[in-house]
């Protein structure tokens, strides 16, 4: 029994090769255009971070531009490595502030604890004239002014004259502190009914505390 074959599956149609046009060309592919900008920007991004990171910046805009184009793979690790950076770099600066906060403090400390001590032995000098004086006073209503007319020329480390103050004993003397203001925790004082002659220091929730954080000491 006679059946069909379709033409394409016969043996001299398989053989059959293929068609040449004569002036046409092939059709070619397409061809895929290279990311320059994922590569660059990746490159870029291992090499930022020789600089610790404050380069980085750069290779990621790069990196992020060639996020918008085909071929994204080297842009991916570039705009990765770069934020690594970036975040590396912002470690780096915050660190380093926070050591010069810290050292800061620290040598302010230093120059109050020495400006204090020299406030010591100026109140002690200051105390001795007013016990001499106390000695030769005739009218006692007017010695507590009599006596800051005396110490007046006596200045603290902070530009700020001693003062006194009448008090149940026999007095005290009385520095306005780093903050330059009288009657604060700061103060530095001089009591001249105890023995030694013991002058105070700065109290830790003192305003010197303030001063340092708003840079006005």
């Amino acid at each position: 029994m006679a059946f069909h074959i379709p033409f394409n599956q016969r043996a001299s149609a398989q053989q059959r090769p293929a068609p040449i046009y004569i002036g046409f060309e092939v059709p070619r592919p397409p061809r895929k255009k290279f990311n320059w900008w994922g590569f660059n920007g990746m490159w870029m991004s291992f090499a930022s971070l020789l600089t610790a990171g404050f380069a980085s910046p750069v290779p990621l805009l790069i990196s992020l531009v060639g996020l918008r184009r085909p071929g994204k793979k080297m842009a991916s690790v570039g705009a990765f490595v770069s934020s690594l950076g970036v975040a590396m770099a912002t470690t780096i600066v915050v660190f380093a502030a926070s050591h010069a906060e810290i050292q800061q403090a620290a040598r302010h400390n230093r120059i109050v604890k020495k400006q204090i001590a020299e406030t010591d032995a100026l109140m002690a000098i200051a105390g001795i004239e007013i016990q001499e004086f106390r000695e030769d006073v005739v009218d006692e209503s007017r010695f507590d002014i009599e006596a800051n007319m005396l110490i007046l020329h006596h200045v603290d480390p902070w530009g700020q004259s001693l003062r006194f103050d009448l008090n149940d004993k026999d007095g005290l003397v009385r520095s306005a502190g780093p903050d330059k203001k009288f009657d604060t925790g700061d103060d530095v004082t001089l009591d001249l009914g105890e023995s030694g002659n013991a002058a105070t220091s700065v109290e830790s929730d003192s305003p010197v505390e303030d001063e340092f954080a708003t840079g006005e000491f």
